[in-house]
């Protein structure tokens, strides 16, 4: 057992050793960061310093409260606590889009099986979903002081706090921590976008395309959309659904329309959003005459939508947005872990993304996509020289209260 409380200690281990101090959190509204989905997302591998300080609380006050509750020697009740063991840090964390979570997570296990025990001992991996923001790890990214904070293999998804500012000045601008895996040229699909890294510091591991999906019946003798700039058009006044809700929306979709037409078209688009949903709400709502008449959405989730319903799928003649699953690997890892890094990057994971309308950039697989179909990818120059986050914040304060004012009777 670890002698003492200390801010370095992983929350994991932490509740493991010292399960009494649940109530300290719990006091200071953070009771959410130690229930059982939050430690067995981020537990293994998010220290306490990290946490605190990403919650604006001082670390050194905060430990000497818990220090207080474990020497009182009460053990408190933690509704909510993991049963199952915590085995140390993760060494493979991997937060997947909602449509690739099940078959990414199938084919990981899969081979992962079939290593040798000690290198599945050594691994420690999770395959966690995206979509809980609140849940995820990347309110913390920013607040991280070490690379060892981080784990060893990551796998992450949408243009996230990895590709902030403060991270990437931090650990990625060096080219000291991670290391270029993929070996192999991409294909003409990702080339003519522009998605592979030129740099090589973030590997790109497949795309997922976001498209538009039009209820014909509720669009009515209205022109569909071509391009994604006409989803600006008044014409379409609360009238579009977006993934989100009313604290997010997806900035996958607003920053590309953001950069290319600035916060005016934040203020139209805005005017024209009907609700926020998740992709599995739409496709349950798409066609059905009662609802949105445009939806956007990713492309797996659009051939969802049973055939009987009257909808069109539209892919904008500009390209579908391409919402990066990214790949980090320390240089460690790189060699420790070749394997697994390998088969991340290597055919049969590609023929998995691919076959699950997540287009891959390997050049000896078939993405199924006609030959007319394009990327439209925001740009590694605009990332490299903008803060994604304070222009996501800039984005928020416009576009949410005029989103989220209302929808139509």
């Amino acid at each position: 057992m670890e002698p003492n409380i200390r801010l370095d200690m992983r929350l994991g281990k932490l509740m493991e050793e010292y399960p009494e101090v649940r109530a300290v959190f719990d006091a200071h509204g953070l009771g959410n960061l130690v229930s059982e989905v939050s430690l067995k997302a981020v537990g293994p591998f998010l220290t306490l310093e990290t946490a605190l300080k990403a919650h604006d609380i001082a670390p050194s006050e905060f430990l000497k409260l818990l220090c207080a509750s474990r020497d009182s020697g009460t053990p408190m009740e933690a509704p909510g606590m993991s049963e199952a063991e915590i085995q140390g840090a993760t060494r493979l964390m991997t937060l997947m889009p909602c449509g690739l979570k099940v078959p990414f997570g199938k084919s990981l296990a899969a081979f992962i099986s079939d290593l040798p025990a000690d290198v599945q001992q050594a691994l420690n991996y999770a395959v966690e979903s995206n979509v809980n923001h609140e849940l995820s790890y990347y309110p913390y990214v920013g607040h991280i002081q070490s690379v060892d904070e981080l784990p060893d293999v990551i796998v992450s998804s949408d243009f996230n706090d990895f590709f902030h500012r403060r991270f990437y000045e931090r650990f990625i601008r060096s080219k000291t921590n991670f290391a270029d895996v993929a070996d192999y040229s991409p294909n003409a699909l990702f080339t003519d976008a522009g998605i592979p890294d030129p740099l090589g510091q973030y590997i790109i591991l497949c795309v997922n395309p976001l498209i538009v999906v039009a209820d014909l019946e509720k669009a009515g003798d209205r022109p569909l959309p071509r391009l994604w700039e006409d989803l600006l058009d008044p014409m379409w006044r609360r009238s579009i659904t977006l993934r989100g809700n009313e604290d997010f929306f997806c900035h996958a979709v607003l920053l590309p329309l953001f950069k290319e037409h600035g916060i005016s078209a934040m203020k139209a688009l805005a005017e024209n959003v009907y609700d926020g949903r998740h992709p599995s709400q739409m496709v349950k709502s798409a066609g059905n005459g009662k609802s949105a008449a445009l939806y956007v959405m990713p492309d797996f989730f659009s051939r969802k939508i049973p055939s009987r319903r009257a909808v069109k799928r539209i892919w904008p003649e500009d390209g579908a947005l391409a919402s990066p699953v990214t790949l980090l690997v320390k240089k460690d890892a790189a060699v420790e872990f070749k394997a697994v890094v390998d088969y991340l990057t290597g055919k049969s994971m590609a023929e998995m993304f691919s076959g699950a309308y997540f287009p891959s950039p390997r050049p000896d697989i078939d993405n199924g996509l006609s030959d007319d179909a394009n990327l439209k990818w925001l740009g590694w120059d605009y990332i490299r020289d903008n803060d994604l986050k304070r222009i996501n914040k800039e984005i928020d304060d416009v576009f949410l209260p005029i989103a989220t004012g209302g929808k139509p009777s």
